[in-house]
Parts: C-alpha cells; sequence; structure tokens
C-alpha cells in the first residue's frame, strides 16, 4: 500500500508540476525575451520547462511520500499536501527571484514605451497593396539579439516618386545600451538592413518624445555594403503606452 500510495502522490505532483511550469515557463520566457520568431518561445516552454515540471513534481512527491510517515487517507492528504505545497514554493522561488533581478522595461512618466519610427525606402521597392507580413519585416535588436517584431501601420503608408514611407511601432523592453532596427522589404536577403539606434538612451527622457533626425542605415543584414540608391532612412521618437 506504501508504494501505491508514493507512486499516486508522485503523479499527482507531477501534473500539478506539469501546469505550473507551463505557467511558469511562459512567464520567464516573456521576461527574457525569448523570440517567437519559427515558435523558439513555445519550444522552450513545452521542450524544455514542462519536462522539468514533471521531474521536479515526480521527485518531490516520491520525498514528501517518504517523509511523511503517517497511514490512512489523512496521510495521504497530509502527504499530498505538503508536495503541492514545496512545489508552489519552488515555483513561486523560480517566478518571483528573476522578476526581481530582471531587467524592467523603461518608463516615463510612469508609463511604458513604445518606439514608434518611420521606415523611408526607395521608391523601387515594391510594396504589395494588400497587407502581408512576408513583404514587410522591421525586428527591434537588444545587445544583437532579435527581440521582437515591430506592428506595421499598412494603412498610414505612403508613397511618392523617390520614396515609399512606412510607419510603425516597436515595444522597448529593456534598457539595453545597444538598440538597432531590422528592415526587410521583400524576401531577399540583401533586402534587409540594420539601422542603428545610437542617439537612443538606455532610459529615454523627455526629449525623446520628438522626432529624431534622419538616419540611414549602415550594413546588410549579411554584413556588406549598401549602395545609395537602395539605402534605407529612417527616424523616430519614443511615446508613452496609454494604458
Amino acid at each position: 500500500m506504501r508504494i501505491l500510495r508514493g507512486l499516486l502522490i508522485a503523479l499527482l505532483t507531477a501534473f500539478a508540476g506539469c501546469i505550473l511550469a507551463f505557467f511558469v515557463g511562459d512567464y520567464l520566457t516573456r521576461l527574457a525575451h525569448v523570440p517567437e520568431m519559427e515558435g523558439q518561445r513555445g519550444m522552450t516552454v513545452f521542450f524544455l520547462c514542462v519536462p522539468l515540471g514533471i521531474i521536479a513534481g515526480l521527485v518531490v512527491g516520491i520525498i514528501s511520500a517518504v517523509v511523511v510517515q503517517r497511514r490512512g487517507p489523512v496521510g495521504f492528504l497530509v502527504a499530498q499536501g505538503w508536495a503541492l505545497l514545496v512545489l508552489c514554493g519552488i515555483a513561486g522561488l523560480l517566478g518571483g527571484v528573476p522578476y526581481l533581478l530582471s531587467d524592467k522595461p523603461p518608463k516615463l512618466d510612469g508609463k511604458r514605451l513604445e518606439l514608434q519610427f518611420e521606415l523611408r525606402a526607395p521608391a523601387a521597392f515594391k510594396i504589395p497593396e494588400q497587407p502581408d507580413g512576408y513583404s514587410i519585416r522591421v525586428s527591434l535588436y537588444t545587445d544583437n539579439r532579435q527581440s521582437r517584431f515591430a506592428f506595421i501601420d499598412w494603412n498610414a503608408i505612403t508613397k511618392d516618386a523617390e520614396h515609399v514611407t512606412i510607419p510603425g511601432k516597436v515595444h522597448l523592453l529593456t534598457h539595453s545600451k545597444s538598440r538597432s532596427l531590422l528592415a526587410s522589404i521583400g524576401n531577399e536577403p540583401i533586402a534587409s538592413q540594420f539601422l542603428e539606434l545610437k542617439n537612443l538612451p538606455p532610459a529615454p527622457r523627455k526629449e525623446d518624445e520628438a522626432w529624431s533626425d534622419w538616419i540611414f542605415a549602415t550594413e546588410r543584414a549579411d554584413l556588406t555594403a549598401i549602395p545609395d540608391s537602395e539605402r534605407f532612412a529612417m527616424r523616430y521618437r519614443v511615446h508613452p503606452i496609454e494604458r
């Protein structure tokens, strides 16, 4: 009976560990800004966090079943209660400590910030009439690592004889010292260009709410030089998120 009781406690605690690991993993991967690109964050949660939660639940359940010597239904409930309590404590530590140590999103006047931009490309770059998430892509890089994709306002795109201007925005999530935008128009690698946000401080100030001067792309995604006839330009500003 003790073996069956221990097995049942371990299985129930492992199930609880699976559930807790999903939510804690989802929270931690968001906190660590794991990229959504190609399902990286989802795979991290399902194939790393969830299995670790199941293993932790099994171990905690077995230890609780062994330590609690009391027999009968009351003993089962006591052992199961301690196992769940310990498991919740571990989940709380795994979620709370990283939050305390993490880099919080920058704020201005108590409000979180987004980076608004206007991307200007030569008219030779063709923009489809209908929204297409593969034709125009802008992603924010922090400390040389992709963090998230920007929202493109298709309805506000304007064109003239020389340029096409593409507005968009992306949330600022860290006090990174190095920020850049990778802008892509079309599906060719040579159509992706880096724009360095060198004048944007880690903690934006009130004056950063004004539009910057136009900056120009420094290099392609493959680090090759860009001919002037193909070079992107951009201006940007920070804007408090009204929530």
